[in-house]
């Protein structure tokens, strides 16, 4: 491996670790922290790691409303923390950003040897790890984002193992891919996606290519150790099971078929139920949160996918390359029909699916190897050429276009669009998540230095933001719980019912007094800060 290439994902390591200072508390990271103090202790009643440390909850894992979640990566932090005897949440939650930061990065450098191992390119590798590190929203999510962004990390993981699961010569393999597997399932029951996947492939792969005896006792035996090690280590690091494993499985799988969240988003210029999505939603969503670049070329690989399935057939199980293909297409479009067959409820966006993202991009990498190919046997005409510089052309214009944002807008990646989109505020929900909020309130507090600030929100998620400001700064900012004894009043353009919503489009009060200031990226506003009162 190069030199520079070490030096580049080093260089990124570096940087990344100083800029995860730069960003707020999103939503779910305190009530993660929870989840994760919930099996800490279960873990630590029963094993007595620290026997000294009080209980900071009274729930009890194995009945915990919010049991179905993952929590392994939240235990992790939680120990750490008492580990390193973090007593402030303003280091505890930008200990737990590293974490999820650092975790991405190793990811990312997986994904950089499974696309060299594939294509045997170093630059159609390196392409791939910055179509999924560049693309703004995952930039962004990779710097905090507890959920999404271990699952997605897991899943790339759980795809390298499998490549040296059914290799039969990586005596390795079976132990490694259990391992991945199971740390998927742990931190969502969509995990179960893998053993699917990978069992499935070597079924047919075995069937078709009509193996001898010797090879069908090998992968027995493989597969057979694959899963008593998957068993094992899905049970250790998922406590829920450890007091009722099939009862807490079934939990979860039938929690992620029907999520217990009922609200409304505003979705294409209409507030549409969580329940009652369109088919639509996720391939939407993607189309316009993802780069105009990286969206034809993940096209394009689908194309070839298709292509190759139809020309190639049961081929397709048979040689080494394409077979990793098929389960990269099947890692990519398996949860999207699951989301569609189960009428799984979603919110927030796609970042449900992040995990998928890596495989789409792979797939897009195979496309490009593809255009390649095809250029090099074909260079000679015209139009090929032609083609061929327009696409370079486009793709330069959009990457350019992609980093400056990336740093303009620096640290609102994650609520980034492109041109599909049309008007962001009509169609779309923004900052979701809550992340203006650190700038917001900072500025506010900077605009007056001296006075105690009442604050109305319509959400929790400026109190969340309260933790990552010192004590001093935190005492200045008050929210109460009535506008009319607020000096201010911020929104972050999330609407949960039609009410809201209408009250907006009205310019019915708070929304009518005067903007103090606002954040905007791009021309679409992610925050604003309205004036209620003279301070």
């Amino acid at each position: 491996m190069n030199n520079w290439i070490k030096f580049v994902f080093l260089a990124y390591l570096l940087f990344g670790t100083i800029l995860v200072g730069d960003y707020g508390l999103s939503m779910d990271e305190p009530v993660q922290r929870k989840h994760g103090i919930v099996a800490f202790e279960y873990v630590n009643d029963l094993f007595g790691f620290y026997p000294d440390l009080p209980n900071l909850t009274v729930e009890h894992l194995p009945s915990y409303d919010h049991r179905d979640y993952g929590m392994l990566f939240q235990m992790v932090a939680y120990g750490l923390e008492l580990t390193m005897g973090i007593d402030n949440t303003r280091d505890v939650f930008r200990l737990r950003h590293l974490m999820v930061f650092v975790l991405f990065w190793a990811a990312s450098w997986v994904f950089f040897r499974i696309l060299y191992s594939r294509f045997h390119s170093v630059p159609l590798a390196l392409a791939g790890v910055l179509m999924l590190v560049l693309s703004p929203r995952i930039f962004g999510n990779s710097m905090y984002n507890p959920k999404d962004i271990p699952l997605l990390c897991w899943f790339v993981f759980a795809f390298y193992t499998h490549i040296r699961f059914v290799d039969g010569k990586d005596r390795y393999g079976p132990v490694l891919h259990g391992l991945a597997c199971a740390l998927a399932i742990g931190s969502r029951i969509v995990g179960v996606v893998w053993p699917v996947l990978s069992l499935g492939y070597l079924l047919c792969h075995l069937i078709i290519q009509r193996s001898s005896k010797a090879e069908l006792l090998l992968y027995l035996k493989r597969t057979t150790f694959y899963l008593l090690f998957l068993l094992v280590f899905t049970f250790m690091l998922w406590p829920v099971l450890w007091e009722d494993p099939i009862g807490g499985f079934l939990h979860s799988f039938n929690s992620m078929k029907q999520f217990r969240w009922y609200a409304e988003m505003l979705y294409l210029g209409e507030m549409v139920r969580s329940t009652e999505l369109p088919w639509h939603y996720i391939p939407v969503l993607i189309s316009v949160t993802t780069p105009l670049t990286i969206l034809l070329v993940i096209l394009s690989g689908l194309f070839v996918m298709f292509r190759n399935a139809w020309k190639y057939k049961q081929k397709l199980f048979i040689q080494t390359n394409l077979g990793q293909d098929t389960v990269a297409l099947g890692a990519a479009l398996i949860p999207l029909m699951a989301v569609v067959l189960f009428g799984s409820v979603l919110y927030n966006g796609w970042r449900h699916l992040y995990f998928i993202y890596p495989f789409l991009v792979y797939l897009g990498v195979l496309g490009i190897d593809t255009f390649i190919n095809v250029y090099r046997r074909k260079r000679s005409k015209l139009i090929v050429k032609v083609f061929a510089v327009g696409l370079i052309g486009l793709a330069t214009w959009d990457i350019g276009n992609t980093a400056y944002f990336l740093v303009k807008y620096h640290p609102h990646q994650s609520v980034y669009f492109n041109f599909l989109a049309g008007d962001v505020e009509k169609n779309f929900e923004r900052d979701y998540y809550g992340m203006s909020y650190k700038e917001g309130l900072t500025q506010l507090l900077k605009r007056y230095p001296d006075k105690i600030l009442q604050i109305y929100t319509r959400n929790v998620l400026g109190k969340i933001n309260m933790m990552v400001f010192t004590k001093q700064e935190a005492a200045r900012l008050v929210f109460v719980n009535n506008p009319k004894d607020a000096k201010f009043f911020i929104t972050l353009f999330i609407f949960r019912s039609q009410k809201e919503y209408r009250e907006f489009k009205r310019n019915d009060y708070p929304f009518n007094q005067p903007s103090e200031f606002a954040i905007r990226v791009k021309d679409y506003k992610t925050l604003e800060v309205i004036r209620l009162k003279d301070p």
